[in-house]
């Protein structure tokens, strides 16, 4: 049976809005927006999503011993976003499993909130040294659950 894609998961109440641009280094040469900028913005949604939790990156990597590497990366475009245009990366946590947690994003133009592209990023919990995984502490899954479909 296939996988259901995680893309089209409805969006808890509670999502991390993050307002960014698009920059001269996301654009081709007609001022569009080139698919890979997407990873970017996801990455901005995905670690603003993590301080609203109360666990920033440097705290959850340093302070807690969580490491957090990727394992799986999808995207869907639905309009091109274009040069300097302001867009909101709306984030949430749409799987939060015993090592491994799937992440939401949505980006929308910010001026009239046209979609322009929807992701799901899976990061698993690993041991650094050894990179096995290893489960997520009780209070970290606390703290993303606030944040979760």
């Amino acid at each position: 049976m296939p996988r259901e894609s995680l893309l089209h998961s409805l969006p808890p109440a509670r999502t991390v809005e993050t307002m960014e641009r698009v920059r001269w280094n996301d654009s081709d040469p007609f001022g569009i927006i080139y698919y890979g900028a997407y990873v970017r913005l996801f990455q901005v949604g995905e670690e603003e999503l993590f301080r609203a939790a109360g666990l920033p990156f440097k705290e959850l990597r340093l302070g807690r011993g969580v490491w957090i590497p990727r394992k799986a990366l999808e995207a869907e475009f639905h309009s091109p976003a274009e040069l300097d245009e302001e867009v909101v990366v709306r984030s949430w946590f749409a799987r939060i499993g015993r090592t491994a947690i799937t992440i939401r994003f949505d980006v929308h133009r910010a001026e009239d909130m046209v979609h322009r592209a929807s992701g799901g990023l899976t990061v698993v919990s690993v041991h650094k040294e050894s990179m096995t995984p290893q489960p997520l502490p009780d209070d970290v899954r606390e703290k993303l659950l606030q944040f979760s479909a």
